[in-house]
């Protein structure tokens, strides 16, 4: 007999005895893109994610194992009160051990030092111990690299491009941060938005949105130290809040949440490849809120365990619902994975109004602020028990990300 013939015949012996169950917990232990490929093998391998036991399986495994590449989790406050032409300011922590109560306050670099309002972190994770910190959502003032570990910070040269539209003013700069492996080279691509400095009376029934010109892409390059025009034919579609204008990196790509209703652009996921420099939607899935009220959902991407993961939270219902993404490009690829509430019974019937998740921690934990008194409160997800933070900030503007430590230079990143 051929060996690989007999090879094949041992392996459907195997395949055959093997229990059911087994199969199931084996499968459950996969990443989710090896997970996905395996769904085309037979039927009941295709409907993993609609079996109640593989998903309960799926999900303790997630919850169970410490699959994060990251150290720490960090937060950023935006300190109340807000003010309308100062803004908020910001302070910065490291947080660490299993329930965050390690917190360790950090200077910002001498950049933001004097000026420390509204400063944000681009992407939500670090690269190589390298945080991008914008400055600003509707008006970025400027964009600064900075390793919190080695304390060394760069700035990102303005692009020569900005302001050259007369009498239009550059308006919500949207920023992502990542590293193109092919290159090996650190990127900031940005889209830049241009509004009338003085609106016409004809324009004003018009949609915001509506006003501006075809939005402008470009991307810097920290190698060459230097920017240039992206030809995109995408109109913009993105969420004008500060939180959803910081995206998410993982795996050599960034990616935003968008949407517009007035140019007909459905929910999606708009994700950047920075080795290509190409821009692609993956779009969601008509079921994807099953019977929750849409009219008031808020959306977040978060990264859980190296997946990219949208957090729905439905106000009316007092219910997050968490979504992973099997495939980029592919809509029927989203899968949801973890409904955690309703919390009517811990807050009570006002507790669907003053509620906005904020990202997750590193040991998946959803954090989200508490609006009645804008005290900052987690839930595990383990136990969907909820515990405050002992801080404060402002419920649309504090976030939460994923930091790993580094001692590379940012100059020397490269080499």
């Amino acid at each position: 007999m051929d060996n690989s013939l007999a090879i094949a015949v041992i392996d459907e012996k195997v395949w055959i005895n093997l229990p059911h169950d087994l199969v199931l917990f084996i499968l459950s232990k996969l990443p989710l893109k090896s997970l996905k490929r395996f769904i085309c093998v037979c039927k009941s391998w295709s409907l993993l994610f609609e079996n109640p036991n593989f998903i309960k399986m799926y999900c303790n495994n997630i919850l169970c194992n410490d699959h994060s590449d990251y150290d720490d989790t960090f937060l950023i406050l935006h300190k109340l009160p807000f003010n309308y032409y100062h803004g908020q300011h910001c302070e910065f922590y490291l947080l660490s051990s299993e329930r965050l109560e390690n917190r360790v306050k950090l200077d910002w670099p001498p950049q933001f030092q004097e000026i420390d309002t509204n400063i944000y972190v681009v992407g939500c994770v670090s690269i190589n111990g390298i945080l991008c910190l914008k400055q600003g959502f509707k008006y970025t003032r400027q964009v600064v690299l900075w390793n919190p570990t080695t304390r060394e910070s760069k700035v990102i040269p303005p692009s020569p491009v900005e302001n050259i539209r007369p009498n239009r003013t550059p308006f919500f700069f949207l920023h992502g941060f990542g590293y193109d492996h092919v290159s090996d080279d650190y990127k900031v691509v940005q889209m830049i938005d241009y509004f009338p400095d003085n609106d016409p009376d004809d324009e004003e029934d018009l949609i915001w949105e509506d006003r501006s010109y075809d939005p402008l892409w470009e991307i810097y390059s920290l190698k060459s130290n230097s920017w240039k025009k992206l030809e995109f034919d995408m109109r913009n579609c993105y969420y004008y809040t500060p939180l959803r204008g910081i995206g998410l990196y993982t795996d050599g790509m960034f990616h935003w949440w968008a949407k517009s209703e007035s140019k007909n652009i459905e929910e999606c996921l708009l994700s950047f490849d920075f080795s290509n420099e190409e821009l692609f939607k993956t779009p969601i899935p008509s079921n994807m809120d099953g019977n929750f009220n849409v009219e008031f959902v808020e959306r977040h991407l978060a990264l859980l365990n190296g997946t990219i993961t949208l957090i729905s939270s439905y106000r009316e219902e007092a219910t997050f619902r968490l979504s992973i993404l099997g495939k980029l490009g592919v809509r029927e690829s989203w899968i949801n994975l973890f409904i955690v509430g309703p919390f009517h019974e811990q807050f009570g019937s006002s507790f669907p109004f003053f509620v906005s998740p904020i990202g997750l921690g590193k040991k998946n934990n959803i954090v989200f602020l508490n609006k009645r008194d804008n005290k900052i409160v987690w839930v595990d997800l383990k136990t969907q028990m909820i515990e405050e933070l002992g801080v404060e900030g402002d419920k649309f503007r504090c976030h939460i990300g994923k930091y790993k430590k580094s001692f590379l230079p940012i100059e020397g990143i490269n080499t």
